[in-house]
């Protein structure tokens, strides 16, 4: 999983910062490829909420799904 550091690891979404108490989903290195659609994500700490929010980030926490069921 990704290792983020609250307070100055930043949301790929919104870049806003990780902090104490968000609800933060942390994405496993799945890709070396730059061009795959998630790469965004790769090996990183999104905003629940941001994801939530965007169609990518939906898509992206279905792909999450997707991996951790066949880790």
């Amino acid at each position: 999983m990704a290792i983020i550091f609250l307070n100055q690891s930043e949301c790929p979404v919104c870049k806003k910062t990780l902090d104490k108490g968000q609800d933060i989903v942390l994405f496993p290195p799945f890709t070396s490829d730059k061009n795959h659609q998630f790469y965004l994500f790769n090996d990183e700490g999104a905003h629940r909420s941001c994801l939530q929010k965007a169609k990518l980030g939906t898509e992206a926490l279905k792909f999450l799904e997707i991996i951790l069921r066949y880790k």
